[in-house]
């Protein structure tokens, strides 16, 4: 099948033109993009934490105690949520269940934990629980943390 010049031309611009833009969504893009709901709400005054600042930023850790210390120290700013419908159950390293999000954390509470770009901390009745924006996958839950 033979393609008119004028098609392989449209083509070839149509692909140097999104070449930018391909290279721009990087993956590993350490931009963060998020407002306040991804933490960037900071009334913590001075009694915030050292590590906090060393944690803004990477990875999600394997041990989340520091996190858990941090909930109990602010127990003032953490409240319970509702706790998930009848027959919900979530489950580390699986998706959320579909229709269900959890609730959002308020900026007060959001700006005492840490940040981890591509996550994002929600609430279950007692339980905090980390989720992976992008995909829904459940990283980590707090159990009763929430009192």
């Amino acid at each position: 099948m033979k393609m008119p010049k004028r098609l392989i031309a449209s083509l070839g611009v149509l692909m140097i033109s999104a070449t930018p833009l391909l290279a721009s969504a990087d993956p590993r893009d350490d931009h963060d993009h998020g407002g306040p709901q991804q933490g960037h709400y900071d009334d913590r005054g001075g009694d915030h934490h050292d590590w906090q600042s060393s944690h803004r930023g990477g990875p999600p850790p394997r041990d989340f105690g520091p996190v858990r210390q941090v909930i109990r120290d602010n127990h003032g700013y953490f409240v319970r949520g509702a706790p998930p419908p009848p027959g919900i159950r979530l489950e580390r390293g699986r998706p959320l269940p579909h229709g269900y999000y959890g609730e959002r954390l308020d900026a007060r509470a959001l700006g005492r934990l840490p940040v981890y770009p591509g996550y994002e901390w929600r609430r279950a009745g007692g339980d905090i629980v980390l989720i992976a924006v992008g995909t829904g996958i459940v990283y980590e839950i707090l159990d009763g943390v929430l009192y």
